[in-house]
């Protein structure tokens, strides 16, 4: 072999050194727009105005369900006893008076509540089949907090009188720090370093206690 290609194997090796030798990364940054995660979960009511909002990611980056939730007979169980990561939220709202003018029916279906800004945290735990779930105001069961967020206010828009319904609002992320996801060490501000908007659908029927809820958010450009 001649020196030269030596020494040019030499450099290339030295080249890749850096890469060989980081911490694999779970995800890179969403782009602006880009769907960052999917979800689903559901609001109690714990006031006549306000509550708790639980999810769990189904989606997040490119990961697969085997990295979001622990597995079972050989395949992921996809609920909230086995999700590695949940969001939770706290929430209140005001009832708003729908907009009328003739023709509007007087008896309108038509519900408006604005939901008032508040805070987040997503928890990760690597054993979620420990969670304690009886009080959910006690949340020292759930795991580790990895992200803090500010949910801005949003408004939830139902025609069926509240039962059902949509809201869209951003979250902006405040603080997040890694942790090891499937072996791969994952941090929220590698995938949406600036918070991001999620869009929501609900529906209690049936139910007058709380909502099921699924969803999808997208990142949020810088400058936003």
């Amino acid at each position: 072999m001649k020196l030269a290609t030596i020494a040019l194997l030499g450099i290339l090796l030295l080249a890749s050194l850096p890469s060989m030798m980081a911490d694999e990364k779970a995800a890179g940054p969403a782009g602006a727009g880009q769907v960052a995660l999917a979800f689903t979960g559901g609001s109690a009511y714990t006031t006549a105005t306000g509550g708790v909002c639980i999810w769990y990611p189904v989606l997040l980056g490119d990961l697969n369900l085997g990295s979001l939730f622990e597995s079972l007979s050989g395949a992921p169980k996809v609920d909230k006893e086995h999700a590695y990561l949940i969001w939770v939220s706290d929430f209140s709202g005001v009832q708003l008076q729908p907009f009328t003018l003739p023709p509007s029916s007087p008896g309108t279906s038509f519900f408006l509540q604005l939901v008032s800004t508040g805070t987040a945290t997503i928890y990760f735990s690597n054993r979620p089949d420990t969670r304690q779930w009886g009080n959910l105001t006690d949340r020292s069961s759930w795991g580790a907090p990895v992200a803090t967020f500010v949910r801005k206010a949003g408004m939830f828009q139902s025609a069926d009188g509240g039962w059902s319904g949509t809201m869209t609002n951003s979250a902006e992320l405040v603080s997040s720090k890694p942790f090891k996801l499937n072996g791969k060490t994952f941090n929220f501000r590698d995938l949406i370093p600036n918070g991001m908007t999620c869009f929501e659908t609900g529906s209690g029927i049936g139910n007058n206690f709380g909502d099921d809820e699924a969803g999808t958010c997208i990142a949020i450009g810088g400058g936003q």
